[in-house]
């Protein structure tokens, strides 16, 4: 009995079928110019589609190292004006009255006796600085962290580690993220306590002083560090970047009480 229902149930299907057939035949002459018409906008969109897809891949292995470099000015350039900014306070007051040609002389002279190895220092240099005693927060940046992949580096990363990643992102990574992330923290772990007023800061260096018990010979930034850095959680396109980084022995990825620390270990 189930099987002669199953056999009527399939011949109810296929008159179903040939109906709707007869129903398209009859308004066919309605119907092709708009699926015409549909066809045509389909494959207009399948070459843009591959038309935005050509311009990313550009984007991401040309011009995203061009810009990579483009940030790295910037960064120096504004380190060069807070320089001057703060070697333009130390001008008497009267100095800075006096006749325009005059003040161009003195800035000009200001400019020219800052040294060249402020704009980068080792952090060995730093910890001995006039810097570590002063209150004003400055964006310094270390050799210690002066670090660069190149194409041929990049190209040895296994591909099912890359995945979709390019140079540029990582570069990008490396050097806003990671790098920053370091420069900021040793900044102030480095800085004189009482140099160290601003509430927030001061708590970070508190913990900043607690972590270095773990790898005392090592400099390390930990997870929070980098989701602090970002402004939000690690996740896996992060993950994706942090493992290509401890292929090229950029990072290590230790666990201590529970924290998850990256120490550098590029020389």
């Amino acid at each position: 009995m189930d099987k002669i229902e199953q056999l009527l149930s399939k011949q109810v299907e296929i008159i179903d079928r040939i109906e709707t057939f007869f129903k398209l035949q009859a308004c066919k002459a309605e119907i092709l110019p708009e699926l015409i018409n549909l066809q045509h906008k389909t494959s207009s969109s399948f070459e843009s589609l591959n038309a935005a897809k050509t311009a990313i891949d550009r984007f991401r292995n040309n011009l995203g190292p061009w810009y990579v470099d483009e940030i790295r000015k910037v960064r120096r350039n504004e380190q060069l004006i807070l320089q001057l900014l703060e070697h333009l306070e130390r001008v008497p007051s009267n100095s800075r009255n006096g006749p325009l040609k005059e003040q161009n002389t003195n800035i000009k002279q200001e400019k020219m006796s800052i040294p060249s190895t402020v704009e980068k220092m080792s952090l060995a240099d730093y910890q001995k600085s006039p810097f570590v005693a002063k209150m004003k927060p400055r964006c310094l940046s270390f050799l210690d962290f002066n670090i660069h992949i190149s194409s041929e580096d990049f190209e040895h990363i296994p591909k099912y580690m890359r995945g979709r990643e390019s140079l540029a992102e990582l570069l990008a990574f490396l050097e806003t993220t990671i790098v920053s992330c370091f420069e900021e923290k040793y900044s102030l772990l480095y800085k004189n306590k009482a140099a160290v007023t601003n509430q927030q800061d001061l708590a970070m260096w508190k913990t900043f002083n607690q972590q270095q018990h773990a790898f005392p010979n090592n400099k390390f930034i930990t997870e929070g560090d980098i989701a602090r850095k970002m402004g939000r959680l690690i996740d896996k396109k992060v993950n994706v970047k942090l493992q290509m980084l401890r292929h090229l022995r950029i990072l290590q990825e230790t666990r201590n009480d529970g924290t998850v620390y990256y120490i550098w270990i590029r020389e």
